[in-house]
């Protein structure tokens, strides 16, 4: 069975094709056929006005219809669309997702909360293979507008927090200066850490899995693993140890924005959020101690792509 996931986020809109290892365990291994990735900041201003400008809205539905007919050519029979914070929490969200919905000939789903969550942490888990479905477990997903943090035991989550921020908006929050000032990194740090103290008080003090998933992380692997390209295969389950993530976190907060776009870890499309969310990988794992950060390249879309194939297994039937 082959599937398509697109994801429609507060920074990017992402794409999977992929086929199941075996059509009879639509929950199992995924084989990916195809990902891309196009920024396109639906989340931008959200925090000002709580309205995404149509201009994006229009260019998310291009992008959007874009993938849907690479998809389709690559055979995907059932493609799932879900839309996260920025649609979730606009007030025109629901327009925003008619627009997509026109231009792809697929309804979108805006995601609650909870549904984010499971979806992301069951496809982390997954992805990372039998260590981590036999283990205890925090895994967490910074996105534009909204981090998910999710604990749990091997594939079953438990407790779970959607955290009121994401790089986009904690970017416009508080970085204005290039580099970023340390009053304003601090200001952005106090705000991530508060957050966690009083969203998080009822997770457990420490893991022996701390798993991360989004642009930011892999940008962090891909600057341990000194990559010159992103390369999933070599990105998925790699560790960063405490140190070493601190020693990260500072080089990228001390660069220029000019020096974040001419690497090729970080890239043009991230650049500018980076350093935010990089503040926010720091304190998770300040506050979920492990032997490291473990990195999934699997996040939302593959979540997504397993939705789709139960969803065709059962005939169609409607997600609840």
């Amino acid at each position: 069975m082959r599937v398509g996931a697109i994801d429609v986020g507060s920074n990017s809109i992402r794409l999977l094709v992929a086929e199941l290892a075996d059509p009879r365990a639509p929950s199992g291994p995924l084989v990916t056929l195809a990902r891309a990735g196009e920024v396109c900041r639906l989340g931008r201003g959200l925090d000002r006005g709580r309205v995404i400008d149509l201009e994006l809205a229009s260019r998310a539905g291009e992008l959007a219809a874009e993938f849907m007919r690479r998809a389709r050519s690559l055979g995907a029979s059932r493609v799932v669309i879900g839309a996260t914070a920025a649609l979730r929490n606009a007030s025109n969200g629901s327009e925003v997702a008619e627009i997509i919905a026109r231009r792809t000939g697929l309804p979108v789903r805006i995601l609650t909360g909870d549904e984010e969550a499971r979806l992301v942490y069951r496809s982390v888990v997954a992805g990372l293979g039998a260590g981590a479905r036999r283990s205890a477990c925090i895994v967490f997903d910074i996105g534009g507008g909204s981090t998910e943090v999710v604990s749990g035991l091997g594939e079953q989550p438990g407790r779970w927090v959607s955290l009121p921020f994401g790089a986009v908006s904690l970017t416009e929050r508080h970085l204005a200066s290039d580099p970023p000032a340390p009053a304003e990194l601090e200001a952005l740090g106090h705000e991530v850490r508060e957050s966690i103290m009083h969203n998080c008080a009822y997770m457990p003090e420490r893991t022996p899995l701390l798993a991360g998933v989004g642009g930011t992380v892999t940008v962090l692997a891909s600057l341990d693993r000194r990559l010159e390209t992103y390369d999933p295969a070599l990105l998925e389950g790699w560790a960063i140890t405490p140190g070493r993530l601190d020693e990260l976190v500072e080089r990228l907060a001390r660069s220029s924005l000019e020096e974040r776009r001419a690497g090729t870890a970080v890239g043009e499309g991230r650049a500018d959020i980076v350093v935010a969310g990089a503040v926010v990988v720091r304190e998770l794992a300040a506050r979920f101690p492990s032997s490291g950060l473990v990195c999934s390249t699997q996040g939302l879309r593959y979540g997504l792509a397993r939705l789709a194939a139960a969803e065709a297994a059962d005939g169609g039937a409607a997600w609840t």
